[in-house]
C-alpha cells in the first residue's frame, strides 16, 4: 500500500513538468499547424502551463503626445474675371466703361465648415474715354478681403453650396494719363464695400472645386475721388488642403 502511495504521489509532482515539457507547435506559423498540432496546443492550454517568453518587452512610445489640435482646412482659388466700372461723376452723372478681363488669386482658411476667410489680388485693364476725345488704357489692381458663407440647400448634396461673400477692397487705378485728362477721373486710390453671390460644386473623393459667381463693390463715398461702382463675373477652380 505505502508502495502505491508512494507511486500516486510522484506521478502528481512529475506530471507539471513532463506538460511543460511538450514541445509546442510553432506559434509564428500557426497556418501550418496539422491537426495533431493543434490537438497539443489544446492540451496545453487545459494544463493551466505558462509559455516561456523570450526577449525584451518595449514601451510603445507615441510619435506625439498630449493633447493636438486639427488643423483646420485651407484653400487656394484660380479665378477668371469678366466686369465692367460705373464712374459717377459730381453732377451726378453716370458713364459705364465696357467690360474686360482679368484674373484673380485667392487664399483662405475655413473658420467654421461653412465659415471662411479669403484674402487676395485681383488685377484687369479698363479704358476711359478721355476730353481730347482719345482712349485711354487704365491698369487697375484690386486688393479684397473678406469673409465668405457656404451654404448648403435643403435637399442637396452636401457637395454643393450656395456661396455669399462680403468684405472690403482696396483699388488703384493707374496709366500715362493724367487726372486733367478726363472730365471725371478715377485715377488713384480707393476702398470699396464688396459682394457677391455664387454656387460651388465639389468634385466627388477630390479636393477641388469649380464655383461661378456675380459679384459687385462700390466705393466709400465722399474724399476727393468720384464714386464708382463695379460688376462682373467670377469663375475658377478651388484646390483645399
Amino acid at each position: 500500500m505505502k508502495t502505491i502511495f508512494s507511486a500516486i504521489l510522484f506521478l502528481i509532482i512529475s506530471m507539471p513538468a513532463f506538460v511543460g515539457s511538450q514541445t509546442l507547435p510553432d506559434l509564428k506559423n500557426q497556418a501550418a499547424w496539422t491537426e495533431k498540432d493543434k490537438q497539443d496546443f489544446l492540451k496545453f492550454l487545459k494544463s493551466g502551463q505558462q509559455v516561456n517568453i523570450s526577449g525584451e518587452v518595449k514601451e510603445v512610445v507615441s510619435a506625439k503626445k498630449g493633447r493636438t489640435s486639427l488643423r483646420k482646412a485651407r484653400f487656394f482659388t484660380l479665378n477668371a474675371v469678366g466686369d465692367s466700372i460705373t464712374v459717377k461723376s459730381d453732377e451726378g452723372k453716370v458713364h459705364t466703361e465696357s467690360m474686360t478681363m482679368g484674373g484673380k488669386i485667392f487664399a483662405g482658411g475655413h473658420l467654421f465648415s461653412w465659415v471662411r476667410y479669403y484674402g487676395g489680388v485681383k488685377y484687369n485693364r479698363f479704358g476711359q474715354d478721355k476730353i481730347d476725345g482719345t482712349r485711354a488704357q487704365l491698369s487697375h489692381f484690386e486688393i479684397p478681403a473678406g469673409i465668405e458663407f457656404a451654404l448648403i440647400p435643403l435637399g442637396t448634396p452636401h457637395t454643393r453650396y450656395v456661396l455669399m461673400r462680403a468684405g472690403l477692397s482696396y483699388h488703384r487705378i493707374s496709366g500715362s494719363a493724367k487726372d486733367a485728362d478726363f472730365k471725371t477721373s478715377v485715377l488713384g486710390g480707393h476702398t470699396a464695400w464688396n459682394i457677391g453671390l455664387g454656387y460651388e460644386w465639389q468634385f466627388s473623393n477630390s479636393n477641388w472645386r469649380f464655383h461661378i459667381l456675380t459679384e459687385g463693390s462700390k466705393s466709400f463715398a465722399g474724399g476727393s475721388h468720384p464714386e464708382f461702382y463695379g460688376l462682373g463675373l467670377t469663375t475658377g477652380m478651388v484646390y483645399t488642403f
